[in-house]
């Protein structure tokens, strides 16, 4: 009770929240500087200067449904935050009781899930291909690596970071070609593009059995590949790891000049993948892969 009373502000409490999180093990450091940056850019400006016996559940239910009308999904994030907080102050005897506990978010209107069918994907590849082999562009030549990255998300189910995180010792292209989901790209503060050595969820870590058309690229990039400190199966022009944002950006720029009418992000392979699983199989095994 000497560090956490009732007349310490929300942001003091943040603070030491934050601070907590620091000396154990239990989070990422991705996840820590995520939990850092909403205590400070959006309970800071909103709530910090309240003392905690001012935080009442009207006045964190008013912050919070503001948040939703906004982005519903970092206002979920921004309560599971402040409840945490302010449970460690009722374990400090600072509150008898957690008010954030007492908030009811606005129920989500489930969005339709976005998938290609099998025609959109064929012309998408197409287009692709088309796109890569163009000639009179200004620039740098445009490699292959574009239409590559989504054959093997189109091939695993498997996210942007944890394709680009890909190394030549998770794959195997022998008999039984088949690759080893062991890891995914974060952006550390102060440090850069860092490889995880643990994919987003526990679950994450798997082995996936290759389509012929993956094994295709794969063989073709091991024989054109050039050894780099990283080992990555797709590395940047230096040789590192190569940024997520810089393959969207790039993915959006070539869909824009072919036009595309349907809303395409990485993800949406993802999720044509499960769909299709779904539909010639069962959920569960979409879910397994």
């Amino acid at each position: 009770g000497d560090t956490i009373g009732g007349n310490t502000t929300v942001t003091a409490l943040g603070k030491i929240w934050t601070e907590n999180l620091r000396g154990s093990d239990d989070h990422t450091e991705q996840t820590l500087e995520r939990y850092e940056s909403i205590v400070e850019k959006i309970i800071g400006p909103a709530l910090g200067e309240y003392l905690i016996i001012e935080a009442t559940v009207s006045r964190v239910d008013q912050f919070l449904r503001a948040l939703a009308g906004k982005t519903p999904g970092r206002a979920k994030t921004t309560k599971s935050v402040l409840t945490s907080m302010f449970d460690l102050a009722v374990r400090h005897d600072a509150l008898r009781t957690n008010p954030v506990r007492e908030v009811r978010l606005p129920a989500r209107k489930r969005q339709p899930v976005k998938a290609l069918t099998i025609d959109e994907v064929s012309e998408l590849r197409e287009g692709l291909r088309k796109w890569q082999g163009a000639e009179g562009v200004k620039g740098p030549r445009r490699s292959s690596e574009l239409l590559d990255v989504v054959d093997v998300m189109l091939g695993t189910g498997m996210r942007i970071g944890e394709v680009l995180a890909l190394r030549w010792s998770d794959v195997d292209l022998g008999e039984h070609p088949s690759l080893t989901v062991t890891g995914t790209l974060v952006p550390i503060k102060d440090k850069g593009l860092t490889r995880q050595a643990h994919t987003k969820t526990a679950s994450g870590y798997r082995v996936l059995t290759l389509p012929a058309f993956v094994v295709d690229v794969l063989l073709r990039r091991s024989v054109e590949a050039i050894p780099t400190e990283t080992n990555a199966v797709f590395p940047s022009g230096a040789g590192t790891w190569k940024w997520p944002n810089n393959y969207r950006r790039t993915l959006r720029a070539a869909l824009k000049e072919l036009e595309t009418t349907t809303s395409i992000t990485p993800h949406v392979f993802r999720k044509s993948v499960a769909t299709l699983i779904d539909a010639e199989a069962t959920l569960e095994a979409a879910a397994a892969v």
